[in-house]
This record gives structure tokens, sequence and C-alpha cells, in this order.
């Protein structure tokens, strides 16, 4: 049985291992970047145990299989995106810079006022194909929901596999935007469950 519930600021390590392998997974500086693991893991770690950072334990979902610590999910509300970004990045800046090249400090917003934004998913490697990332991703709607936004969001890389299971989960192409000097897909769940007031 999938049960996810918030994480808490001992998840902290774990959170940090998640978003090092789903951001870090095919990126051009991979072997660069893994020789840094500890640099990174420490870094992530700092900040992710911080309240109100964007990796903040506060924004992580985690996922449990049987008991047992099966995958996370960090998710933002977008009117909280550019204050928790702007806190967060300059502690990551130097690794940033490692990891994707100088020029990203300008990149645009990846979420919005308005918008539910799963920033990184990331599914222990044992625990794949049981139903853990759609249990995560249907929890995300599911907290969309609650905060009455009907917009979910998310950015993938164009060649990544995922992109079925997103749309599996309702998910569509919105358009192309650039993160990190990397062009990935923006993609968007629009939740129609939710009345106007």
């Amino acid at each position: 049985m999938i049960t996810i519930r918030r994480a808490e600021i001992s998840d902290a390590t774990y959170i940090a291992e998640g978003i090092f392998s789903a951001f870090l997974l095919d990126n051009h500086a991979q072997d660069e970047a893994v020789s840094l693991h500890e640099k990174w893991i420490e870094t992530l770690t700092n900040i992710c145990a911080q309240a109100d950072t964007h990796y903040s334990y506060t924004n992580t979902f985690i996922a449990e299989l049987d008991g047992e610590v099966a995958g996370m999910m960090i998710a933002v509300d977008g009117q909280n995106y550019r204050f928790q970004r702007e806190k967060m990045y300059p502690q990551l800046k130097s690794l940033f810079d490692i990891a994707f090249g100088k020029g990203w400090e300008d990149m645009e917003d990846e979420a919005k006022p308005g918008e539910y934004y799963i920033d990184s998913l990331s599914v222990d490697p044992i625990y794949r194909h049981r139903g853990v990332g759609t249990a995560l991703i249907a929890h995300a709607k599911q907290q969309a929901k609650a905060l009455n936004i009907d917009r979910v969001t998310l950015a993938v890389e164009p060649m990544n596999s995922a992109k079925m299971l997103y749309q599996r989960m309702g998910f569509s192409y919105d358009r192309e935007m650039t993160i990190f000097n990397e062009v990935y897909h923006l993609y968007v769940s629009i939740l129609t469950h939710l009345t106007a007031n």
C-alpha cells in the first residue's frame, strides 16, 4: 500500500538525494557533479532543512510503500515561488554554476501565481513501476485542489520517458522554457473540478 505524508525536517538528507538524482541524472555535467556528490548533499540538506526555501521539507511529500520510504516530490504554490527561490539560489550558486554553466541567474520563473508546480519527483529505483510516481502526482493534484488552484504544472526534459506518465495523468504540452540553460517542456494539467465562486 502506498501512503503519502508531509516531509519532516528529519527527511532533509533523503530529499537532498532525491533532488540530486532528479535534476542531475541526465545533465551534461553529470560526471563533474557526481565527483562533488558529498558537497551537493551537504548543501542541499542544509537548504531542505530550512522552512522557507523552494527545496524545503515544508514543500515536500514523502511516498511510503508498505511502510518503506520509496520516493519524494517537491511541489510549490506558485505564489510563493519567487520569494523561496531568491532565498535558496544564492546558497546553491557555486554548485549550480558547475552543473549548469554560468548565466542561469535571470531565467524565467518556473512557477507563477495561480499554478501548483511539481518541481522535483524522484522514486527510488527498487520501487519504480509500482505506482509510486502516479500516487505522488495524484497527491499534487489534491493539494492544488485544496489550495483552490486549477493549474498543476511541471517541466520535463524533451527526451525524458516520464512524459508518458505525465500524459497518462492528464498533463499536456504547453510550451518550451529554458531552465538552467537547458530546454525543457512545460506540461500543464487543468483541474476541471474547481468551480468559480
